[in-house]
């Protein structure tokens, strides 16, 4: 087994995080690239690890409610958790 990183697959997480879940809404703000980089990690593991969806729900989950204090939308965080699981496929 090799520790090295799916660079690939590593932006595909970073993209979709910044364009597609985006909690507070920043994506249009060009110097905004960047702001959800530091759950990339994370996220990565869970995908490389084939965490069932609710697994990786939950994480954002916590995230967006608990870290960022937003209300949370339980559909769009679902759908960008199936969208995500679908463009990352390894």
């Amino acid at each position: 087994m090799t520790n090295e990183i799916d660079i690939n697959l590593y932006i595909s997480i970073a993209e979709a995080l910044h364009y597609k879940w985006d909690p507070i809404g920043i994506s249009d703000i060009p110097r905004s690239i960047g702001e959800y980089d530091s759950y990339v990690p994370e996220l990565y593991e869970l995908i490389c690890q084939n965490a069932d969806g609710e697994v990786i729900f939950d994480y954002l989950w916590e995230i967006e409610v608990k870290h960022m204090g937003c209300d949370g939308n339980r559909a769009a965080t679902l759908a960008f958790v199936d969208y995500l699981k679908e463009i990352t496929k390894v």
